[in-house]
């Protein structure tokens, strides 16, 4: 087992590790397996229409409540 040595705040250690497994973890999913370059930019395009209804569904509900 790896020992690692922190010098500073733990707090901030913490959140430097956690960022660095998300970049692993994103790195290996892009990875997982190969898409033609058309289908991946069909599927980034369906993903980014997922990800602008979900924020305007956010900003509805806030602009409602208002």
């Amino acid at each position: 087992m790896a020992k690692v040595i922190i010098k500073g705040d733990f707090n901030e250690a913490v959140r430097r590790f956690s960022h660095i497994t998300m970049e692993t973890k994103k790195a290996a999913k892009k990875h997982e397996y190969y898409l033609r370059p058309g289908l991946r930019k069909i599927e980034k395009s369906k993903e980014a229409l997922k990800t602008n209804a979900r924020a305007r569904k956010r900003i509805a509900k806030r602009t409602a409540t208002i």
